[in-house]
């Protein structure tokens, strides 16, 4: 008795990786940020942040004119008034300054939020392309190429990623809030 559930565990052992290694496993890898960059959707969302950061640098470019106007003129007044009207003077350039530095700080932080707001996006629309093609050409494992690596660029997937996202994205009816 003891023989024969040694002799099946042993045909066990055996069978159960020859039947795991007839499976074929298919596996490739997405370069994420080329998507970004080479895909309709990320060169119109780049085109729309570039267009929105430069509209506000020239808000901030106007407020440094005035903080460089306003320091030039205490700096020729700076002998002809008197020590409390300079002191006065430097403390509302001082001011001004402050809120140039938050108003600066203010853009930047808002560019990232949207920046991340249109990635999350995104990276939602290419997960519903991925998981679709992964489906259909029966992918055992799709990675993305920043976790990777090694990997031969015979299973990058990207360029046809690129393709599916441009297709789907033209495809879906497009909302504006």
């Amino acid at each position: 008795m003891k023989n024969i559930f040694l002799m099946v565990g042993i045909l066990v052992m055996v069978v159960i990786p020859l039947t795991a290694r007839s499976q074929a496993v298919n596996i490739a890898y997405i370069d994420l940020q080329r998507v970004m960059v080479e895909s309709e959707k990320g060169k119109e969302a780049k085109q729309t942040l570039t267009q929105e950061a430069e509209k506000l640098k020239k808000s901030l470019d106007v407020k440094q004119d005035e903080l460089q106007k306003m320091k030039d003129a205490i700096e020729k007044q700076g002998t002809t008034i008197t020590a409390d009207a300079r002191a006065e003077k430097e403390k509302q350039y001082q001011s001004k300054l402050k809120d140039y530095q938050r108003l600066a700080n203010d853009y930047q932080t808002e560019l990232q939020q949207k920046d991340q707001e249109v990635t999350q996006k995104m990276l939602k629309d290419l997960e519903e392309v991925i998981r679709s093609i992964g489906e259909k050409e029966k992918y055992t494992l799709i990675l993305e190429k920043s976790q990777v690596l090694f990997a031969s660029p015979a299973i990058d997937i990207t360029p046809k990623i690129v393709t599916l996202f441009n297709e789907a994205v033209k495809k879906k009816p497009t909302t504006k809030k």
